[in-house]
């Protein structure tokens, strides 16, 4: 299939910022790949307490044009009209930055809205004013509408008629995806995996086998990510299997973490790390031995994608979408919560780091999540919505 170049404005309700420069990192992944083909533009807005006015930052990466937007939010005063002055101030930013946009790359052919909440709502609007159709790529676990990580009521009644809406709706993983469809079964569905820059996390020669090394990475939420297991796991080891050490990187508040890891005596063993850019959490990932992950419960987490595409195994939680892509392959896995089948993981794994071949787990990579891959799976569906 020949591939039409389009003109696309992503619209990203979560992107990397001045106030989290992590956010949604994924998301500006996604949006790198997808300008590989087409002529793009990322708008992003956030609220912030610290503006008077709407202030606008533009910048291009990997011929990506970004503009994020922030708007001044009231939080003082009577609630009525502080959430509608709030709301004006969020419009406003918008036209500035749609304004903005048309003029970078003319009036765009097609939106790509990267998670359905706060920012769906502008999509929906361009659909009915100007008749742009629009897709969706959704990571958000606020649509296990099972869980207790739920969307509240109200978001979920407005993300059901912004999906409603859409042309197509991409999900991360195959799991959310079933999630989404109790909301609008009608919908058409299909899967695009998180994306990984193929340039910047290479295939590396193995480290020496003196210590096993193993990386966490993650915003360290412990109803999440469950760092402490992982920490209680590391204790158990540390005896028997002292060679075996840990590098958690984390953006988020883990200070429990760091006093739990004090408490049961692992600090030879554990290291926290902060805010790392790309760049350095793939040297990190390089230097690694394999990827660990204990999660409650994900989607389909960028950082799997990223380990795999240095050719390193994941060892890592059953749930949600991980098992979609870790296989006996590329990686092991063991149930929610289980501490002990992480424990013997982790074992099995120090005793035989040879067993999983570092090519193998590349060359899955490079197919399922690679910018020029995912970037062409976008645009046949560009061209679906405009045929």
């Amino acid at each position: 299939m020949s591939l039409k170049r389009f003109k696309v404005l992503t619209i990203c309700s979560w992107y990397p910022n001045d106030l989290k420069p992590t956010l949604g990192n994924f998301v500006q992944k996604h949006a790198e790949s997808i300008a590989l083909y087409n002529d793009v533009v990322a708008l992003a807005i956030f609220p912030s307490t610290f503006e008077n006015e709407v202030r606008m930052q533009e910048s291009t990466s990997k011929s990506l044009h970004e503009i994020v937007l922030y708007y001044p939010k009231k939080t003082k005063g009577f609630k009525p009209f502080r959430l509608m002055k709030n709301y004006f101030s969020h419009r406003k930013a918008f036209k500035i930055g749609y304004k903005r946009a048309k003029e970078i790359i003319g009036q765009p052919e097609i939106v790509h809205l990267n998670i359905v909440y706060p920012l769906g709502i502008w999509a929906l609007w361009l659909k009915w004013r100007f008749k742009i159709p629009y897709i969706i790529t959704e990571n958000s676990s606020g649509f296990h509408v099972d869980s207790d990580h739920a969307y509240p009521s109200p978001i979920l009644k407005l993300s059901k008629l912004i999906i409603r809406n859409a042309s197509y709706v991409l999900p991360v993983s195959q799991n959310l995806l079933k999630s989404m469809q109790k909301l609008s079964p009608n919908s058409k569905f299909g899967t695009v995996s998180n994306v990984v820059d193929e340039h910047l996390f290479k295939e590396t020669p193995k480290p020496i086998i003196d210590e096993v090394k193993l990386i966490h990475i993650s915003t360290g939420v412990d109803s999440i990510k469950n760092l402490s297991g992982m920490i209680r796991v590391m204790q158990a080891l540390k005896s028997d299997f002292p060679q075996v050490k840990l590098d958690i990187v984390s953006d988020g508040d883990i200070e429990y973490a760091k006093v739990l890891s004090t408490e049961l005596a692992v600090n030879s063993n554990v290291t926290f790390h902060s805010t790392k850019t790309t760049a350095e959490v793939a040297e990190m990932i390089q230097s690694s031995h394999a990827l660990l992950q204990f999660s409650n419960y994900e989607n389909f987490p960028c950082v799997i994608a990223e380990a795999m595409m240095c050719g390193k195994p994941v060892l890592s939680s059953n749930v949600n979408g991980i098992p979609e892509h870790v296989n006996e392959i590329n990686g092991m896995l063991v149930n929610r919560g289980d501490e002990n089948a992480l424990r013997k993981a982790i074992i099995a794994f120090a005793e035989n780091p040879e067993r999983f071949k570092s090519d193998e787990i590349r060359a899955y990579a490079m197919k399922h999540f690679s910018y020029s891959e995912v970037g062409k799976q976008f645009i046949e569906i560009y061209q679906k919505v405009k045929s």
